[in-house]
């Protein structure tokens, strides 16, 4: 009888471990083919990675040329493919795909990333110079967003910046700037000769493009901007002015001021990009902001707020009252002026218009919440601040991949997404 029992135990045990060596084996089987598996993806997904960055480096190479085209090759004992298509001016997506082992099988993995490019903005900087000629940066000054200069740094002192700062030469001076982000020298973005052509032909198609019917005789443009989405306006030579809604004024959202001068305040219900051209030895090609320009939503406490607007000027954009254009005293400058803009002076300078009269003191500061871009700073007060204005300039962080309907563009590219 014990023998028999011992058989029958011997027998279950046989049993037993017949079953769960089948069991581990098939764990340990799994175990290897899920790492496996787990290497198949990650290497593919790593070759889609990289191909994404090959083909991103190719974008970079040929903007702003660049168009739809195609890349493959192997690496890392994969294949890669790559698929740049233009879905629009400065608009790119471009398609990576990774494939491990290499081949079209079964026992193949594919990842893809997709990568959306659009075009880098000069609303992007905080404030952009050509130049700053004499002028530099000191103690108590602070600039909030990114700064460009295309040519010297100059800095006394210890100004802060808020943003990266970069500049095609050296830093100048002998100052120690105190910077919350990145500094970068060697780095050039020169202001193309045609953003405001380019803008004048988009008014032209689709727009409202103003052309100066007596010129060379002076031509102006008066423009109020209304929170009700409408725009009032009128000219130097008409007898009265008109209301418009902005989707009638400016259907494509640019309006142009061709040969004259252009003179704008209020409050910018949708979007809208304002310009102005003509030869400065004519007086032309000037935009003035004779009060405060605010935003319908004001993004500086809506950061969803979709209301935008851009001034773009062939020379300059200044603050000051139409009143002294119009020969009329005294000039009643604007006291405390908000500007929610971001600003173009192509071959000038973004400035204060002020005298050394008792009309230009006490006008507080000149708040501009957008973007400033300029062929050289400009000043907003004399060299003791008693007349003009003090400067408080801050960014919009809704330019930092936006801008306003076709404003100027660097001419490359920025990631607008990344989906892996």
């Amino acid at each position: 009888m014990a023998g028999r029992a011992t058989l029958l135990v011997i027998l279950g045990y046989t049993i037993l471990f017949s079953v769960t060596e089948k069991y581990w084996s098939r764990v340990s089987t799994d175990s290897v083919d899920n790492f496996l598996q787990y290497y198949d993806e990650t290497t593919a997904h790593s070759i889609a990675i990289s191909a994404a960055n090959l083909g991103g480096s190719q974008v970079v190479a040929n903007e702003p040329r660049c168009g739809g085209f195609q890349l493959t090759g192997s690496m890392s004992g994969g294949d890669y493919e790559v698929d740049v298509d233009s879905i629009g001016p400065y608009h790119l997506i471009l398609t990576a795909t990774g494939t491990y082992p290499p081949g079209e099988s079964d026992e193949s993995t594919t990842d893809t990333v997709r990568v959306e490019f659009g075009p880098c903005y000069f609303s992007s900087f905080g404030l952009y110079t050509g130049t700053m000629n004499s002028l530099s940066w000191d103690t108590g000054d602070t600039i909030w967003g990114s700064f460009h200069s295309e040519g010297t740094f100059n800095v006394e002192g210890n100004p802060v910046f808020f943003g990266k700062v970069t500049s095609k030469n050296s830093i100048s001076g002998g100052g120690s700037p105190i910077i919350y982000g990145t500094l970068q020298t060697g780095i050039s973005v020169p202001m193309p000769s045609t953003g405001v052509s380019n803008l004048e032909g988009i008014a032209t198609s689709g727009g409202n493009f103003i052309n100066n019917p007596a010129q060379p005789a002076p031509f102006d443009v008066y423009l109020t901007l209304n929170s009700d989405g409408s725009v009032t306006y009128g000219t130097s030579l008409s007898s009265g002015d008109s209301t418009l809604p902005l989707s009638s004024f400016a259907p494509n959202g640019v309006v142009f001021v061709n040969n004259g001068n252009l003179h704008i305040h209020g409050t910018v219900n949708g979007q809208l990009t304002v310009g102005a051209g003509g030869s400065s030895s004519s007086g032309f090609g000037n935009i003035y902001i004779d009060g405060s320009i605010l935003c319908n939503s004001d993004p500086r406490t809506n950061s969803a707020s979709t209301d935008m607007l851009g001034i773009v000027a062939q020379n300059n954009v200044l603050v000051e009252s139409d009143n002294t254009y119009k020969g009329t005293f005294p000039p009643n400058p604007p006291v405390n002026p908000v500007i929610e803009a971001a600003i173009y002076a192509q071959s000038g300078t973004f400035q204060c218009y002020y005298q050394k009269t008792s009309t230009y003191k006490s006008l507080g500061s000149v708040h501009v919440y957008g973007s400033i871009t300029n062929s050289y700073l400009g000043v907003t007060c004399d060299p003791t601040s008693t007349y003009g204005y003090n400067a408080d300039y801050r960014f919009d962080p809704r330019f930092s991949d936006t801008g306003p309907p076709s404003y100027p563009s660097t001419g490359t590219y920025v990631i607008l997404s990344w989906y892996e």
